[in-house]
């Protein structure tokens, strides 16, 4: 069987494990930290505070990220563009 018969028999399976592994890393790298933290501050404190650090991502660093583009949008956008001369 030589390479190009290999990877047409074989390459889409490939490509499927290694993706597979790359999204299951990053999760069990998630999940392993969410576990490390509850070890390490018990139960209701580590939820406590993962429910804090959920909390600012999803409204305080939000806010800031959309003012920090709103504010670079104002020197990079060119409201010209895609309108003819």
């Amino acid at each position: 069987m030589d390479f190009a018969l290999f990877m047409e028999r074989y390459g889409y399976k490939l490509l499927l494990a290694i993706g597979a592994l790359v999204v299951l890393a990053i999760f069990g790298t998630f999940v392993a930290a969410i576990l490390a933290m509850i070890k390490v501050y018990g139960l209701y404190i580590g939820g406590i505070i993962l429910a804090g650090a959920a909390f600012y991502a999803f409204t305080v660093s939000r806010r800031s990220s959309q003012a920090y583009a709103d504010a670079m949008s104002k020197y990079f956008y060119d409201p010209k563009q895609g309108r003819k001369p």
